[in-house]
């Protein structure tokens, strides 16, 4: 089942991003860290009504926060389709002790259809260029690549992704 979140989700949630960021260390990937994503961060998206759960016997076992909070990096991009008509998904977790089970898959159909429901017309996202899971996991999904920025705060650029959900 896939549900809103709620705030007692957050110290699951925060948990897995935790065991997460430990992961990405160990692949030299430093997309996450110890500044991000936070506890504070799922608050935000709890306050918001953005951020949703996977239970699995009811036990969260990952989450995907949609929205249209897109950072100012979006502008630099000709996207297929309008950012007024696009939702987003970021911050997509799963218990790494359960990983490879469809669960980040789930989510991601959950946010399309979650994102139809409101009107748009796709879905965007971006990953850190080191972060190779991210990027095939969009493939997978039919995410066509838009382009890439390098950000002055970061050694390497962040790829970025559109679908077109009509």
């Amino acid at each position: 089942m896939i549900r809103l979140a709620t705030v007692t989700d957050i110290q699951h949630i925060a948990r897995m991003a935790t065991e997460t960021v430990q992961i990405m260390k160990e692949e030299k990937n430093d997309q996450w860290d110890e500044t991000y994503p936070l506890p504070e961060h799922f608050q935000h998206d709890v306050e918001n009504g953005t951020i949703f759960v996977k239970e699995l016997d009811h036990e969260v076992v990952g989450s995907i926060t949609i929205d249209r909070d897109f950072s100012e990096a979006y502008s630099h991009f000709s996207w297929e389709q309008p950012i007024e008509q696009t939702m987003i998904f970021h911050r997509l977790v799963v218990n790494p002790a359960i990983r490879k089970k469809g669960i980040a898959s789930q989510l991601i159909e959950f946010a399309e259809q979650h994102a139809r429901t409101k009107g748009c017309t796709s879905m965007k996202v971006d990953t850190y260029s080191l972060n190779q899971k991210a990027q095939g996991l969009f493939l997978r999904h039919s995410y066509r690549p838009v382009g890439e920025l390098k950000l002055p705060e970061r050694a390497n650029p962040f790829y970025f992704y559109e679908k077109t959900l009509i």
